[in-house]
């Protein structure tokens, strides 16, 4: 929210057809495009907690990943690797958290990345080279890490300040947009207006009325709703207060196994299916910690590139509208199509090669203190030449330390540095088919096929490999289906049984 506001708001023309209740469209300025914009910053997780908790009187469901999300809140401190990854998970880090900041209305309440030390990491050696961006982390010397640092600067994880034109996200070279209900962006112009007006049917305005409004943050969890499900955002925001659910969520997946040409180094995970013969569906899968791992990365990637990952064949709202808006009045027009998330992201097995991770900053830290009253004061900069105060004992250089390393770690050296992965390893969970996600033990197994109503002898149990091609598939189908692992890993009917079957699907070995 603006400092120098209490309760900002960003004035909008609304053009509304009074007969029908709908916005034609909206004449705005940069602050509510960048604002529009901003939504494709936030992480999938960031989205689904935000309208969980301004939308708490009804469930937001988009696609699985409100499950997903569920799924981290639900499970036990005991499953994961840390503490600080679940808290990673569950409030996901953006490179452009503190670029989003300077917006004028902004709907994530995320705080700013904090940066913190051993505090005893002046007494002794082994630790005084590495900070971590959680207080849960631990330092090698087995002390919690929660002594907290000032930063001078914008840091390593920080996008902040404005764009290379002026504008936050769009370019500041035009100051007036032309947004339609389904959210197409345009800079205004005469004849932009008429051929929309020509386009929607309208031969002249006596229908048409003009009316300021004034959007304030109680709007913009709805308008951020209205983007992936419904087709009149603007229409169902201004004029309705909530979502119509008129959306179409349209999916053309390639059917898996199509790739051929795989290659044999990229590196893949087997599960194990218990697939539903009558219905042709998976009830549930039973997998390892490396697969929950890429399911939870789902919940770090930045709406703007799971759209772009998933790719072609799919309509959610007016995602795609917004999007090719987005890439046409960038400050970056050439912007990456590769997804980068903040460093302590980093996986064992990362699938999805669109995905990767931030190289983790080197700050200088700088020790002052005042013999007299023996105050002591830390702050970290990117700056090894510019002292931060008039007098500073030491000077040393600190490397992030991985939260996931439980602080194993001690060296500038990167790739010592365990990638870690966000569950404790060796744990095997059972995933249903909406991605519900638990640690597998018999119970929950039995109160599932008792749920489902499901005879033992209707179920098959195989096996699949996870390679790139699936780890997209399965993202795909989070975003557009309720029945996750069965569109994105089942293909085709098999002539012999109602089972679908995947190129890579293989009856598991029985031991003797």
């Amino acid at each position: 929210m603006s400092a120098t506001l209490k309760n900002p708001v960003i004035k909008l023309k609304l053009l509304i057809d009074e007969e029908k209740n709908k916005v034609v469209f909206v004449e705005a300025g940069k602050d509510f495009v960048d604002l529009l914009f901003s939504f494709f910053t936030l992480p999938m997780g960031t989205i689904v907690r935000l309208l969980e908790m301004y939308k708490k009187s009804q469930k937001i469901a988009i696609g699985c990943f409100s499950n997903i999300y569920a799924s981290v809140v639900s499970m036990g401190i005991e499953h994961f690797l840390t503490e600080a990854c679940k808290q990673m998970l569950l409030y996901p880090g953006s490179l452009n958290h503190e670029k989003c900041r300077n917006l004028k209305l902004r709907v994530d309440d995320s705080e700013a990345t904090k940066y913190f030390v051993c505090p005893k990491f002046v007494e002794r050696e082994q630790c005084t080279e590495s900070y971590s961006n959680f207080n849960t982390s631990r330092c090698s010397c087995g002390v919690l890490m929660n002594e907290v640092t000032q930063l001078d600067g914008r840091g390593g994880l920080a996008s902040a300040g404005n764009g290379v034109e002026g504008g936050v996200f769009v370019r500041s070279d035009h100051t007036s947009f032309m947004i339609t209900d389904d959210l197409k962006v345009e800079i205004t112009s005469v004849r932009l207006t008429l051929n929309v007006l020509k386009d929607l049917g309208y031969v002249d305005c006596e229908k048409l009325d003009e009316k300021i409004h004034d959007v304030n943050l109680e709007e913009v969890p709805t308008l951020l709703e209205c983007l992936s499900t419904s087709d009149n955002p603007l229409t169902d925001t201004f004029l309705k207060k909530k979502s119509s659910y008129s959306t179409k969520r349209i999916q053309k997946l390639p059917s898996p196994g199509l790739c051929e040409d795989r290659e044999e180094s990229t590196p893949d995970q087997t599960i194990t299916l218990n697939v539903v013969k009558k219905e042709g569906n998976i009830l549930f899968v039973e997998c390892g910690d490396d697969f929950v791992d890429l399911l939870f990365t789902f919940l770090a990637i930045p709406l703007e590139s799971a759209w772009g990952i998933a790719g072609d064949g799919i309509i959610i709202g007016c995602i795609g509208n917004l999007s090719k808006s987005f890439k046409d009045l960038s400050v970056d027009p050439g912007r990456e199509a590769k997804c980068v998330l903040p460093h302590y992201y980093k996986c064992q097995k990362q699938l999805l090669d669109a995905v990767t991770t931030h190289k983790p900053p080197t700050f200088y830290l700088y020790v002052s203190s005042m013999a007299s009253n023996h105050i002591r004061e830390y702050r970290l900069s990117e700056d090894s030449s510019k002292p931060l105060v008039y007098f500073w004992d030491e000077l040393m250089p600190m490397i992030s330390i991985d939260p996931k390393s439980k602080g194993s770690t001690n060296t500038t050296d990167e790739s010592t540095i365990p990638s870690g992965g966000f569950m404790k390893r060796g744990t095997k969970f059972m995933i249903t088919d909406d991605l519900i996600i638990t640690p597998l033990n018999s119970t929950s197994t039995i109160g599932l096929v008792k749920e489902k109503q499901i005879r033992l002898d209707d179920v098959e149990v195989q096996e699949i490999i996870i390679r790139k091609e699936e780890a997209i598939r399965l993202l795909q189908a989070s975003l557009v289906t309720c029945s996750a692992l069965s569109t994105g890993l089942l293909a085709i009917e098999s002539a012999s049984t109602s089972v679908p079957q995947s190129a890579n699907l293989k009856k598991p070995k029985i031991e003797t």
